[in-house]
Order: C-alpha cells, then structure tokens, then sequence
C-alpha cells in the first residue's frame, strides 16, 4: 500500500462517523457502504497529506488502490487524486474511467468523472476524444452514455456542438431517467454560453418532457 493511502485511510478510518454513515448510505440508496466523513473533512484531509505525501507518488498506481477500497469516500478521494495528478495524465486516463465506471456505476462517480477528468483530458488529448466517445455510445451502457453527454459541461465556447447534438439525437429516444436528465443538463449549461443555439436545437428536436423541461429551465 503507497504511503499516501495507507495515511488517508488511517485519516478518515479516525474520522468515521456511524451516524452520518447511515444516512449517507441512505441517500445512495444504499448501493455502497460509508464511513460517514462528509465531503468538507475529506477534503481537508486530502490537501493535508496530499502536501505531505501525495504529490511524489505513482497518480495510477495511489488511485487504484483507493477506488479498490470498500468505503464509498475512497472512490471520492480516488478521482480527487486523478485530478490533482493533472500534469502527469498520460492515456491511461480514459480506460481507467471506464474501468471504474464499470466497477462502480451510479450517477456520483460518473458526474465526477465525466467533467472534472474526462473532460479537461479530451481538451488536453483532443485527437484521442472521439474514439473514446463512440465506443461509449455503441457500449449500451447507460452510465459510459452519460459521460459522453456530459463531459462537456465546463467546456463553454470550446463546446463541439456539432458532436453535441449528434450525442442527444442519438439517445433523446431513451427512456433511461439518467439519460433524459443529463440530456437537459447538457443543454441548460450550454444555454449559459449560447442560449439561442439552445432555444433552437429544443425546438427542432424531438426530446423527452423531463429533458425539454430541464434544458429550458433558466430560459
């Protein structure tokens, strides 16, 4: 075990709060167990001995070693490192997404990985984006579908609006709520930069109520 994980899992083992825990759990439905350290101390932890230890260390190999750890705040901790390790990112970035989403598949992992890794990755290594995001959508996995519609979200006047809507049209017949949701997310962040291209594609485009009612929500 890499020094960086052995401290925070002593760090936050120290912080367990069974009562927090339990509703924590509750609140994922619970899918995952906790250990009931909210997010404003794991974070505090994490610059600590992130300070101390983490920046010297393997980003692949810590964060590996966390998400394989059963309390659901290790996988935050996980991609909190993947992001740090930014500089260092090589083109293992997206299999390991994948891999994890695969592993542990719900909406708090995938919303993380999706615009806070994925996406400032594909900017970084924009030649390796559409490979990755075909093979997501032909997957039929609704959770690698999700990424490729909402990686983009802090994208602003970067944002390919082209491949944009191509992504919706091809998923706006889903009947998946995670789909239909983040469908009308895509569209209401991208109102913020081009509300008219918005407005426009939702009226040319057959899409399901809760995705219209969503992307138009601050229109």
């Amino acid at each position: 075990m890499k020094p960086f994980v052995k401290a925070i899992a002593e760090a936050l083992h120290d912080l367990a709060d069974a009562d927090n825990a339990f509703w924590m759990c509750k609140y994922m439905r619970e899918k995952y167990p906790f250990l009931g350290v909210k997010k404003p101390e794991r974070h505090e932890v994490f610059k600590a001995l992130y300070k101390q230890y983490g920046s010297s260390e393997d980003w692949f190999e810590v964060s590996t070693q966390l998400f394989a750890m059963p309390e659901r705040e290790f996988q935050y901790v996980a991609m909190d490192y993947v992001m740090k390790a930014k500089k260092s990112w090589d083109n293992r970035v997206p299999a390991l997404c994948e891999q994890w989403i695969g592993q542990e598949s719900w909406w708090d992992v995938v919303d993380n990985l999706a615009p806070k890794i994925l996406g400032p990755y594909f900017l970084q290594f924009p030649a390796e984006r559409d490979f990755w995001i075909q093979r997501w959508m032909d997957s039929g996995n609704l959770w690698l579908q999700r990424v490729c519609l909402v990686f983009s979200l802090g994208y602003k006047d970067k944002t390919d609006t082209v491949l944009l809507a191509k992504t919706i049209q091809a998923l706006s017949s889903s009947k998946e709520f995670f789909i239909q949701k983040a469908i009308g997310w895509a569209l209401r962040q991208y109102a913020r930069t081009d509300a008219e291209w918005v407005l426009d594609f939702v009226e040319n485009n057959a899409l399901a109520p809760l995705s219209k009612r969503e992307a138009l929500k601050h229109l």
